[in-house]
């Protein structure tokens, strides 16, 4: 698991490793048998999902939104300027999981983050298309 936002993985691959690790041990029941695909699926993935799923579902929309164009990223420039979304980074990055808890922070954070989206896609230059035909022919 890599978290496409950051491109983080080292605490989330050994976090991963660990879990799978502990849920191969439980499903084996002392050696006994072997793990089936459902064992790993309930005694692994769902677990995992559940203490992580949140923190890639939000760095998939932030890379979905953010990352779209020059507009976007400008947005994403001012919106990094917030000290609310500076604390619940640092927060989340420390703790690993997603935090920021103020209801009224994130109703103001989301009517900035609109607002910087419009400007930015107003006033950025749109992407240029990029073309290098002669590396092109070496990657052929």
């Amino acid at each position: 698991y890599v978290t496409k936002c950051s491109g983080e993985g080292i605490y989330f691959a050994a976090k991963s490793g660990r879990m799978a690790g502990e849920a191969v041990v439980k499903a084996m029941k002392g050696g006994s048998r072997l793990p089936t695909e459902k064992d790993i699926r309930d005694l692994y993935l769902k677990p995992y999902d559940k203490l992580y799923g949140a923190t890639y579902t939000v760095l998939d929309i932030l890379q979905k939104v953010f990352y779209s164009n020059n507009g976007a990223r400008e947005a994403f420039v001012e919106m990094c300027e917030s000290e609310y979304v500076q604390k619940v980074t640092f927060d989340s990055y420390l703790y690993k999981k997603v935090q920021g808890n103020n209801p009224v922070e994130d109703i103001k954070l989301l009517f900035t983050t609109v607002g910087s989206l419009f400007r930015g896609n107003a006033l950025a230059e749109p992407d240029r298309e990029f073309s290098n035909p002669k590396e092109s022919l070496n990657r052929i």
